[in-house]
């Protein structure tokens, strides 16, 4: 029985059209319903959300009107057509999971033409603008809409071939890696696009003039102008999760199965490269300015700005001295700042705001750590640690003595360098096993503001495989294996030990699936 999409969606179409940013707000908040809902039989699938009150439309396109409100099986044609009543409850879910692609895509689609049609064609917002500046803030959007225009076009053809979609993730497979890699180069300009952003609405005011009143429209649904940018990447990293979903609901060793499985890992490489060029962009910038903050005062300077290098650690600390006599004891602290790189750790005092001058600094190799401890208990020395420098810029080994703000600062310090020969005996903190570790889910999205910590988006799993007392986890990410620390406030614990067991079985079925991928890219 083949379809039209018009005909697939009925006569009676939504008139409200969501754009991007809301579609998947509801989709995250589908997916964490899913993850602590007591009814474990429940997915993201099963729960429909209504349209927010008071949006409106935007501007007048030719992308299809799907009713975002609907699934699958609420759509006319599907319910005319009998098929519900032939398909099984997993059968209906692997259609919900397909038809969720098309219907973000489209989504999608509507908010990158506000993003080109309202803000980057206005009249008004070129005026404020440089050329370079407006090819910075837009980088190459323009190509990035056209590769969805081109990847909804094979999903509405195949849409319209019958009322049972049979597949889709061999669109996206041919998209990713013909047209996908366009995202890398707008991820990669996503450092200077944040740039010229900020520094355009600080000392432009006409700029800023512009934008505010653009992002009061109507089309823009009270949605800033940011939101709009990151679109892109957004974008990509939820494909991702919605090809991981399909494949969750097919068939093991199905045709189909081997598709998704190469779907999610054409995919997933584009998403690697996405970080990969954002981490290089970010080490850059991150270098050059750490080399302007830096005074070698009286030491002999080291080039900060290196192709290999990359900063792992930087913080605040105070350096204890102790001084005076057996029966005088006083012990005094000193404000010292530490820059811990891949390769070499700078200690310097601060001088300004945003200038330091450099006290000491050794190769990474020649740095040992370890909790500090005394006979006496003296409370101004907790949260301390001893750090000995085996060879510093002079060629001598010097030990300092360093007070972490909190327990969770000073567990991360000595985490920064490990050491093997120095278990840590700290009852205040729990560490668990890999068989026995907690489950979290994010509920709220935390940019990274270390190296050693993780960025966390919604609905993302992550085990938990130690906890501090001062709201801090260290986790791995369930997606990926990445491993660092989070905050507690922004995830929600998985206590069903059902769900926990589920969560693992079908992380296991994806990397069961990558690795199928991998055996067969490897046969000659």
């Amino acid at each position: 029985m083949r379809m039209t999409v018009q005909g697939l969606m009925g006569k009676n179409v939504d008139p409200l059209r969501k754009l991007y940013q809301f579609y998947t707000e509801t989709y995250i908040h589908k997916e964490i319903r899913r993850t602590v809902c007591r009814n474990i039989s429940k997915t993201s699938m099963d729960f429909s959300s209504s349209p927010e009150k008071g949006e409106t439309s935007p501007r007048s396109s030719s992308v299809p009107n799907l009713k975002q409100s609907n699934l699958w099986r609420d759509q006319p044609a599907v319910r005319d057509s009998g098929v519900l009543q032939t398909l099984s409850p997993e059968e209906c879910k692997y259609q919900e999971s397909m038809f969720e692609v098309i219907k973000s895509e489209m989504s999608y689609l509507r908010s990158l033409r506000v993003l080109t049609e309202h803000f980057m064609d206005s009249s008004d917002l070129n005026d404020t603008l440089i050329n370079m500046d407006k090819k910075t803030l837009f980088s190459n959007i323009l190509r990035i809409q056209e590769v969805s225009k081109r990847f909804l076009k094979d999903l509405e053809e195949r849409l319209d071939e019958n009322v049972i979609i049979s597949d889709i993730c061999d669109i996206i497979h041919y998209h990713a890696q013909h047209n996908f890699p366009a995202y890398i180069d707008y991820v990669r300009n996503q450092v200077y696009q944040e740039k010229t952003y900020s520094n355009l609405m600080q000392s432009n005011a006409q700029f800023a003039t512009v934008i505010t009143r653009l992002q009061e429209s109507p089309i823009c649904q009270r949605l800033p102008f940011m939101s709009f940018q990151l679109l892109p990447f957004q974008r990509i990293t939820r494909i991702k999760m919605l090809i991981e979903n399909i494949l969750k609901r097919t068939a093991v060793g199905a045709e189909k199965e081997q598709t998704a499985s190469k779907a999610l890992d054409s995919v997933s490489k584009i998403i690697e490269e996405c970080n990969t060029q954002v981490g290089k962009m970010k080490q850059v910038e991150e270098l050059i300015q750490i080399n302007g903050m830096l005074e070698f005062d009286k030491l002999k300077a080291v080039p900060i700005i290196s192709q290999t290098r990359y900063l792992e650690k930087r913080g605040e600390l105070q350096e204890v001295n102790r001084g005076g006599t057996f029966l005088n004891i006083r012990t005094k602290f000193t404000p010292v700042y530490l820059f811990l790189f891949n390769d070499l750790l700078v200690i310097a005092s601060r001088k300004s705001s945003e200038r330091y001058v450099v006290l000491d600094h050794a190769h990474r190799s020649l740095v040992q750590v370890e909790a500090f401890r005394e006979d006496t208990a003296v409370p101004s020395l907790e949260h301390c640690f001893s750090l000995t420098l085996l060879e510093n810029h002079q060629g001598r080994q010097m030990e300092r003595v360093f007070k972490a703000p909190t327990q969770s600062d000073l567990h991360r310090w000595l985490a920064a360098f490990p050491n093997p020969d120095d278990p840590n005996n700290d009852q205040e903190e729990v560490i668990y096993e890999d068989w026995d570790c907690p489950q979290v889910q994010c509920v709220k999205q935390y940019m990274a503001n270390q190296a050693d910590e993780l960025n966390l988006e919604p609905t993302e799993i992550i085990n938990v495989v130690r906890k501090t007392n001062e709201g801090w986890y260290e986790g791995i990410r369930l997606s990926d294996g990445q491993k660092g620390w989070f905050p507690v406030a922004n995830v929600l614990e998985i206590t069903n030990e059902h769900v926990r067991r589920r969560n693992l079985r079908e992380r296991y079925r994806v990397i069961q699936a990558a690795g199928m991928v991998a055996k067969t890219r490897s046969i000659p």
